[in-house]
């Protein structure tokens, strides 16, 4: 399994469902980007690669949550949780083919 597949159902389990002052006691204050219903938060760390944590809130509970991967501030990938029928991890990559 994916280490960013991992890490989402990590911040699944302990996250989903909690309120946005349980999510600020826990992250601290969102990006500046962020609104009322979707909250960003950047994970820096000396290293070319950094973490990206969304929070998408309905009537102020967290009801999906992301992660993206970005090198050298590009986009690399982004690990989705979606919450519906059959919840489910998809992973989408940001590499062209010719870059694998």
């Amino acid at each position: 399994m994916d280490q960013q597949v991992r890490k989402l159902k990590k911040l699944i389990a302990n996250y989903l469902h909690k309120s946005k002052n349980e999510i600020l006691i826990s992250f601290g204050r969102p990006a500046r980007k962020s609104d009322s219903e979707v909250w960003f938060f950047r994970k820096f760390k000396p290293s070319f690669y950094n973490d990206e944590i969304v929070f998408i809130f309905e009537d102020d509970k967290v009801v999906d949550i992301s992660i993206s991967k970005y090198f050298l501030w590009k986009e690399l990938i982004n690990v989705y949780y979606f919450e519906g029928k059959n919840p489910e991890f998809k992973v989408v990559s940001f590499l062209a083919p010719k870059d694998l």
